[in-house]
């Protein structure tokens, strides 16, 4: 059962942080990873890369440095690929 329910929880929480919305409640983000705090992190900015990795709880990201803000940012995020042709090697080789 405890299997079970670690499984059911880790699959909320990880469709969760990834859901395509961008509800804000500030309040929240002092807490747990929301989609609009995780998003900066898919972000095609190279600047966000190794931002906001928090899987459940925000203090991680700002005990390590890696916080960013959600209302801070002033650009507009865009995500997916810049178009450069990946070695399908190397990519496997990260798996």
């Amino acid at each position: 059962m405890t299997f079970a329910s670690l499984t059911v929880s880790s699959i909320i929480q990880n469709d969760w942080m990834h859901m395509n919305i961008t509800w804000r409640s500030n309040w929240l983000e002092w807490i747990i990873v929301t989609p609009r705090y995780h998003h900066i992190h898919y972000s095609d900015d190279p600047q966000y890369y190794t931002k906001n990795l928090g899987s459940l709880f925000t203090v991680w990201d700002r005990l390590f440095g890696t916080y960013v803000n959600p209302d801070k940012v002033t650009t507009n995020l865009s995500f997916g690929t810049t178009g450069e042709k990946e070695n399908t090697l190397r990519m496997v080789a990260r798996v």
